[in-house]
């Protein structure tokens, strides 16, 4: 099962060529140890990911979705790198996947360098959500095109100015303080004023998303 209290564990980066096994409950001192989470793409939708383990083979992963083993997936990762491959084994909330060739490591997990003034973005899924965005006094209806831990574009008519504190009603999702960073025509960015638990927004998108196309092509 997913440990919520440990949602910001690190990912175990294996030199092995072999898809990462199933849990043990002893470890291995020659992996290193970093953070991952990724988009995952397959024939039920688009989720994120927590990648526990990879190799140049293959990974284990938390996900949210009822895959089997043989389905196909997608995994893009912050490096914009999308890596393919196929479920080989399944675990409750725990997937291992074959990729379909061997992956450059440091080429998939080197995050970009953002641009000067800004942060790397947490992995955002696309979504298609109503909502409500409460400014001050002042209420409107809002639609969320996508949404990570950290942040979400939302769609409205009037969209407030860039610095105005807001707070955005998604149901399924605790309240959500945040502010404007940027703003266009009808669109703006949210960042959030506390990360989402890394579960609530994964249970979130996962159930939001079941039956959305993902782009996944054989």
């Amino acid at each position: 099962m997913f440990d919520r209290r440990n949602d910001k564990a690190l990912t175990v980066v294996s030199m092995s060529d072999d898809v990462p096994p199933a849990p043990e409950r002893r470890s291995d001192a020659r992996n290193l140890s970093i953070l991952k989470a990724a988009i995952l793409r397959t024939a039920l939708g688009e989720e994120l990911c927590l990648v526990r383990n990879i190799s140049r083979g293959g990974l284990m992963a938390h996900i949210f979705s009822d895959l089997e083993v043989g389905d196909s997936v997608k995994i893009e990762f912050r490096s914009a790198k999308v890596v393919r491959g196929r479920v080989v084994w399944r675990r409750p909330e725990l997937m291992g996947v074959r990729f379909s060739q061997f992956i450059d490591m440091a080429e998939v997990l080197t995050d970009p360098k953002p641009r000067a003034g800004h942060v790397a973005r947490a992995p955002r899924v696309a979504v298609s959500v109503p909502a409500r965005l409460r400014s001050g006094a002042r209420y409107q209806a809002a639609a969320i095109g996508n949404i990570s831990q950290a942040g979400a574009r939302i769609y409205l008519s009037e969209p407030d100015r860039v610095g105005d504190e807001v707070v955005l009603s998604v149901p399924g999702l605790p309240v959500l303080a945040g502010s404007v960073r940027w703003r266009a025509d009808s669109c703006a960015g949210i960042a959030f004023n506390e990360l989402l638990a890394f579960e609530d927004v994964g249970r979130w998108i996962s159930s939001h998303n079941i039956g959305v196309p993902s782009g996944l092509a054989e």
